[in-house]
């Protein structure tokens, strides 16, 4: 097999992994204001500062899980990359990047929620 497509693979679980390892602390400490490029944007989240700062404090533990589910697979799948196992390679990978996504569509949709309690600005 080529070890491209499992690297490649690798890059993109290390992009998610980074984003949500540098938006879970910022989310948390309500370091991270409303705007239009970086966070979770959906209607509810944008219509004021109090629902913007409320979902991504509560998104935050979930974000964190995202980023620590991301850095474990990704060290589990470097390292079956470092013994030529690259089909289980690119499985791990795999089911990193599906849990990933999965956790940041969860964090994006009890986000929303919760800015759906709070009134437009």
């Amino acid at each position: 097999m080529d070890p491209t497509s499992t690297i490649s693979l690798m890059f993109g679980l290390l992009i998610l992994t980074v984003t949500a390892s540098i938006l879970a602390p910022m989310t948390a400490a309500d370091k991270l204001g409303r705007n239009t490029m970086v966070g979770i944007k959906t209607r509810h989240t944008l219509s004021s500062d109090e629902a913007w700062l409320a979902a991504h404090r509560h998104a935050a533990p979930t974000l964190r899980i995202a980023a620590w589910a991301g850095w474990i697979l990704l060290a589990i799948a470097a390292a079956l990359c470092f013994m030529q196992n690259f089909p289980l390679a690119l499985s791990v990978t795999s089911a990193g990047f599906i849990i990933a996504l999965a956790l940041l569509l969860i964090a994006g949709f009890r986000a929303n929620q919760v800015a759906k309690q709070y009134p437009s600005s």
